[in-house]
């Protein structure tokens, strides 16, 4: 797959990316402004309860099902994709079930009492639709719709919001929920209105081995995902905790490295929709390993090419987006920042790696893969929060995100016998050296002006080298 392809396709998901982050920021905006941190603190703790819920009842059909399907000849292609339908219906009705059995008590172990458990139930009714929607997602992917993929999540994103902001005006925390529930429902309709036109179902029946291949690869994936849910939900619940029974104090906390993990957090969301978008089916389906590593070598710099003005404006312009973004009062998310990019860094480079041992490596592989980030999350979180409330939950996640991409690179060298090549591995420290450099000019220096600088020239140089790539692919193209 050349460059310029991987460049394209990450442009293109990319796009669909900011306009669902652009309706994320205008909802937490109006709770900001309305509620303040602690309505922010509160849809934290509603998605990463969704989060969770999402991970046991999925159970990694959103990976499973791409890997299943894309890698399928096409005789057993329809059949495999047969599963996946069967395979998800299933698991979207036993995550409605389990939101219901698992509210009450999990409603009281985070807020001590049932003030918001139905808040929490309304909230937790999007989980099925969220299923749903990585079951028609997958089938797409697979297919190599990333164009439909793009255009269902811009189009879902913006109902979504429309319908969500009069319930959080009206009803604030009931009003929250409700946006939640509302964005889910968008999200799986606009999905499954593309999948039913893209990839219609056929008369093929699911075999016995299809239903299996997706339960134990499932499994494989739910390991790592089940313990990096359970950090990410720890994280808050040990957040709320750190002041005692001030439970306002703690959802202002909450507040605050929510607003942080969402700004930050918004990068990944850009730029993995792309890799998993077209990336991994294609990695998925390469011929051998050479061009599996092509492939993913390729998409790590891509990454980092489209990624890096963003995370240059983070690290010098963090107080400015979490003013824009949220409201006045929220000043202490800005120290949180760096931690966040330094973790997305890492994830950045780790993630393609990452998607390589879920597309090509044994079960045994990708469930040590996923599980070193999941436990690294959570023990990190278990050690840092409490001795250092939300700047500690903060470090622990960079140090998640760092144990989890020396791990990929030690499974990457263990696995095939190469560590990255030298192109890529250049590539890196460079990026790394040049956020380090305008991180500290930009904390040195005073005014808007040197803090815009860095943000600026590393934008020139990353637009510079996309056009090249692309002209030089259309050269490439005209002289065939």
């Amino acid at each position: 797959m050349p460059f310029a392809r991987i460049l394209r396709s990450s442009a293109l998901m990319g796009g669909a990316q900011v306009v669902t982050l652009a309706m994320a920021f205008l909802r937490s905006k109006m709770i900001a402004v309305l509620i303040g941190p602690s309505g922010i603190g509160l849809m934290g703790v509603f998605n990463s309860f969704n989060a969770n819920l999402y991970t046991l009842g999925g159970w990694g059909l959103g990976t499973s099902a791409v890997r299943t399907v894309a890698g399928a000849t096409d005789g057993d292609r329809d059949r495999k994709a047969a599963a996946v339908r069967k395979f998800g219906h299933l698991l979207a009705w036993a995550s409605f079930f389990g939101v219901l059995l698992l509210v009450l008590p999990i409603g009281f172990l985070t807020f001590k009492s049932q003030d918001y458990t139905l808040e929490l139930l309304i909230a937790g009714m999007a989980v099925p639709c969220v299923v749903a929607t990585s079951m028609w997602s997958a089938l797409l992917q697979a297919g190599g719709h990333v164009g439909s993929i793009a255009k269902s999540q811009a189009a879902s994103s913006v109902i979504g919001l429309m319908s969500g902001l009069p319930f959080i005006y009206f009803f604030g925390s009931v009003g929250i929920a409700l946006s939640v529930l509302l964005a889910a429902v968008a999200t799986a309709y606009v999905t499954w209105r593309a999948a039913a036109r893209l990839c219609p179902s056929t008369a093929a029946e699911p075999s016995p081995g299809d239903l299996r291949e997706l339960v134990h690869l499932g499994f494989a994936l739910q390991i790592g995902a089940i313990l990096g849910a359970i950090s990410a939900y720890l994280a808050r619940v040990l957040i709320l905790r750190s002041h005692g029974d001030d439970l306002a104090a703690g959802l202002a906390d909450a507040g605050y490295y929510q607003a942080a993990f969402a700004v930050t957090g918004s990068l990944p969301g850009v730029i993995f929709s792309s890799t998993s978008s077209d990336f991994y089916p294609r990695v998925a389906a390469a011929k051998n390993e050479e061009e599996a590593r092509y492939v993913t070598e390729a998409q790590i710099r891509a990454s980092l090419l489209i990624a890096m003005p963003i995370l240059m404006a983070l690290l010098t312009q963090g107080s400015w987006a979490i003013r824009m973004l949220y409201a006045n009062g929220f000043e202490p998310a800005v120290p949180l920042l760096a931690w966040f990019v330094w973790a997305i860094f890492c994830f950045l480079v780790g993630w393609p790696l990452g998607l390589l041992v879920m597309a090509r490596r044994s079960k045994r592989a990708v469930a040590f893969s996923q599980s070193i980030l999941g436990l690294s999350g959570l023990l990190l979180a278990m050690i840092l929060t409490p001795m250092w409330g939300v700047s500690g939950a903060a470090g622990a996640y960079f140090g998640s995100g760092l144990t989890y991409l020396v791990a990929l690179l030690l499974l990457q060298r263990g696995s095939s016998g190469q560590w990255i090549g030298r192109k890529t591995a250049a590539l890196v420290f460079a990026c790394a050296v040049v956020l380090l450099v305008g991180q500290a000019a930009a904390a040195q220096a005073s005014g808007l002006f040197w803090a815009l600088m860095p943000t600026g020239l590393t934008a020139a140089v990353c637009a510079f080298i996309y056009y090249r790539v692309i002209a030089e692919s259309k050269v490439s193209k005209e002289t065939r």
